[in-house]
Parts: C-alpha cells; sequence; structure tokens
C-alpha cells in the first residue's frame, strides 16, 4: 500500500491549514457552500500568492486574486493579527506614486515537531511550516509511561516558546518498532512492554500524532526532497531496514511494517540477532554488530569509533575486512531488492552513522551491481541518502497532518 503522495505545489500544504483549495489557472471553480467555505477560500488564495510568489503589496494580491478590494483588505487584516503574513517594508520596484507595504508569508507561523523516542533517550526538534528546523533538544529519560509522555509533551511545548513559537500542533514521532494502520496501536521497545494506542499519544503529547519507523521516515525525506521518485533506501544505523520509494510514493505495507530487511535471513549466516532468530542479515552488517566485533577487534581499552567514516579513518587492517564483508553482505541484500523493484536508485544510510563512510559506500555498491541483474546494475545510481533523511521525513508526515484552524 503506497502513502504520502507528493503536493501538486506548495500552495498544497497550505490547503490543509485553512480549508478549500487554489484552483489551477483557468479551472472552473465551484461554488462555496456557504460564507465561511468562501471566506476559507478567499484566505487560502491569498495565502497561497503570497507564500508562492511574495513578498506582495495589498494591490498587487487583488490584482492577482482577483477578489474585491474590501475582501482582500479583510483577509490581510486577520492575517496579519494571527501572525501568518507580516509587514515585509516597501515596494521599492514602484515607479509611479508611493510606493506600496510589502506583505510576506511567515512561515513561523505554523510549526511542527520531530520526535525521536529510543529507550531512555529522546530528541525534540522543531520546524517551521517550510520544514526548516528552529530547535533541538536531546532528553535522557523515558517515556514510557504515561507521566513519561506527558513530560515529552511539555518539553516540546517548551521547546518552541523558548523560540518565540507557537506550541506545534502535529508532530511526527520516529520510533523503532511500528505503527499498525488497522488496530490504531503503536509497537516498540521505547514504549515500554504494551502496546500504546496513537489516541493515548495524541492526548498525551496535546498535538496530532504520526508514528514513522525511521525506515519509511527517511525514505519519506527522499521522495519529498525530488531527487528520486524510484529508490531503495537502504537505513543502516544500529539496525538495518529498506525505504521503498514507488512514483514518489513510499510503501507502507498492509501493518506499517513493509522494509524489515535486516531480519531477512541471509545464506551461510549463524548469528544470534536480537530479534531472537538465527542467520539475520544485521548479524554480519549492523551497526551493533560492528560496534561489537570492532571492541573485540580493538580491545576494551580503545573507545569503538561511534560512526563508520570514523571506523574506516583508523586505516586498521582487521576492521577494514570487516566493513568490507559488511558492506558487501549488505549490497546482496539491496541487490534482491533492485531486481524485484527495479528502481532508478539505492541510497545507504539516511543517518549520520553511514554518512561519509566512502570506502563502505564503493564496497556496497560493488556489491549490489555485481549481484543485481546485468541491466539493472548497469544504469544504478548508488549513492549516500542524506544523514538527515529520517528527521526530514517525519518533519513533512508532521506538516501533512495539519488540520485547518
Amino acid at each position: 500500500m503506497c502513502q504520502y503522495p507528493l503536493p501538486n505545489n506548495r500552495a498544497d500544504h497550505y490547503d490543509r491549514r485553512v480549508g478549500g483549495s487554489i484552483p489551477e489557472r483557468g479551472a472552473s471553480v465551484p461554488p462555496p457552500a456557504g460564507p465561511s467555505a468562501a471566506r476559507d477560500l478567499n484566505t487560502t488564495r491569498v495565502v497561497g500568492l503570497l507564500r508562492d510568489g511574495g513578498p506582495l503589496t495589498q494591490a498587487e494580491l487583488i490584482r492577482r486574486s482577483g477578489l474585491a478590494r474590501p475582501t482582500v483588505a479583510a483577509i490581510v487584516r486577520d492575517l496579519l493579527l494571527r501572525h501568518v503574513v507580516v509587514a515585509a517594508g516597501r515596494d521599492s520596484s514602484a515607479v509611479n506614486g508611493r510606493p506600496g507595504s510589502l506583505l510576506a508569508f511567515d512561515p513561523r507561523s505554523e510549526t511542527v515537531a520531530v520526535v525521536r523516542v529510543l529507550p531512555g533517550l529522546t530528541e525534540i526538534w522543531v520546524a517551521d511550516s517550510e520544514a526548516r528546523f528552529l530547535a533541538h533538544r536531546r532528553r535522557s529519560w523515558p517515556v514510557d509511561t504515561t507521566a513519561g509522555l506527558a513530560r515529552l509533551g511539555g518539553e516540546i511545548s517548551r521547546l518552541a516558546l523558548d523560540q518565540g513559537l507557537a506550541p506545534p500542533r502535529s508532530i511526527g514521532m520516529l520510533l523503532v518498532g511500528r505503527s499498525d494502520p488497522s488496530t490504531g496501536l503503536c509497537t516498540g521497545p521505547a514504549l515500554g512492554a504494551e502496546p500504546v494506542p496513537l489516541t493515548a499519544l495524541e492526548e498525551r503529547l496535546g498535538a496530532a500524532v504520526t508514528v514513522l519507523n525511521p525506515t519509511a521516515a527517511a525514505a519519506l525525506g527522499v521522495a519529498r526532497s525530488g531527487r528520486h521518485s524510484d529508490a531503495v533506501v537502504i537505513f543502516l544505523d544500529r539496525g538495518i531496514g529498506a525505504g521503498i520509494v514507488c512514483g514518489g510514493q513510499v510503501l507502507s505495507g498492509a501493518a506499517g511494517g513493509a522494509g524489515e530487511l535486516g531480519h531477512c535471513r541471509l545464506p551461510g549466516a549463524t548469528g544470534r540477532c536480537p530479534c531472537g532468530r538465527s542467520g539475520c542479515l544485521e548479524t554480519v552488517a549492523a551497526g551493533w554488530h560492528l560496534h561489537e566485533r570492532a571492541t573485540e577487534i580493538l580491545g576494551p581499552r580503545r573507545t569503538v569509533p561511534s560512526t563508520l567514516a570514523r571506523l574506516e579513518g583508523l586505516d586498521h587492517p582487521s576492521i577494514d575486512r570487516l566493513l568490507t564483508s559488511a558492506a558487501d553482505h549488505l549490497g546482496l541484500a539491496a541487490s534482491w531488492l533492485v531486481n524485484a523493484l527495479d528502481p532508478r536508485a539505492v541510497l545507504l544510510g539516511g543517518t549520520p552513522y553511514a554518512s561519509g563512510a566512502q570506502r563502505f559506500l564503493a564496497s556496497f555498491a560493488d556489491s549490489v551491481r555485481r549481484n543485481a541483474t546485468a541491466d539493472r546494475g548497469a544504469a544504478l545510481v548508488v549513492d549516500f541518502a542524506d544523514s538527515t533523511a529520517d528527521i526530514d521525513g517525519a518533519a513533512q508526515a508532521a506538516l501533512d497532518r495539519l488540520a485547518p484552524r
């Protein structure tokens, strides 16, 4: 099941906030259902003009929107009062007469939050309505209780208020686990042993909540970046997952669990996986496995680097062989997806852990192409995913959930 379609244009995002839609040029517009609907439609039109073409003067808004002067004046007054638009100086391009006052859309007028929840550790980001991150905070306490979730809601609001922003009304939650759309239940080690209803999360955090597995979030970040409309994202961090972008949409799966590549069994692998089974891909290529093996190689008195690039930087022959082997196994698994899905690109990482590990990427790319069918491997783009792809994707999902005021 594909989810998260790409928006047609930037104004489409604001439609979800104030209602109505912005018509294509020349398209017929059905009459609104009443005065309130008409106001929403007109407001959406004005905001869309300012967001996509601003700053603009009020006279230019009247000309471009086709609305009456009193209507535009009333809308502008309301938007200024609600700080959705702000004064942006004088129009220096005016030739005749007095320069008009410019108006600009304020992306800080609406905020969302991204929350990464791990056992005992929580990270919070606040972003504006253009997905630009404005603040970040880490807290070392669990959220697997009602009190912990309520505290998290307070931390999110305080982080926004510290920046002079309104509390976010939508949150993208990165959770290693699963959110089942058919039951509305969220499961993951960071939430405790029992499933938590999504409605309970929203009640305790005081906002709309979209729960995403980091793998799916990274794929969404890639999809919304516009770089690749058909791609496989091999999400490599402590664990391994695969995010699939198909026609600009993210493949989610019937129960929200698509992409469990790390727990596919690899021929010849025999190690014990934290999932309880033996022979999973994670037992030869995941970050936790590489950390354990590097600790054995370097000895207990040396600190093991926290990223692949820093492991490469050791120039240690045994570490290099470990990384090459992991990249080869990971590339083999990725080639199965290449043969099955025929993507244009395979992107590695999506996290700071994998970013910048050039030799690992080269070994991974060689393995993907060597193991994929010749016609697919030759034309395939293999590169890093942005190191913030999961955070970017969670922010986009949160923006999609913003309800009209």
